[in-house]
């Protein structure tokens, strides 16, 4: 059974803060920032194949990565 992983293992898993994760949840599907994720409760779970998936597109995506610094 893979293993899922909340938003913070996530953003550590990624080496980068936590606000990027939520933000690409927040991105509309279809979008090049949209993560793949799933939700119970408040909880948001990701797949590192997902996130692996993410950031490669990211990576290779023309259209510039949109998320934003958090403050």
């Amino acid at each position: 059974m893979p293993r899922l992983m909340t938003a913070d293992e996530a953003a550590e898993y990624l080496g980068i803060p936590v606000a990027y994760i939520y933000e690409a949840v927040r991105a509309k599907p279809g979008r090049p920032t949209y993560l793949k994720h799933l939700r119970f409760g408040k909880t948001f779970y990701f797949k590192p194949e997902w996130l692996d998936e993410w950031t490669e597109r990211l990576a290779t995506d023309v259209v510039p990565m949109t998320l934003r610094r958090a403050e």
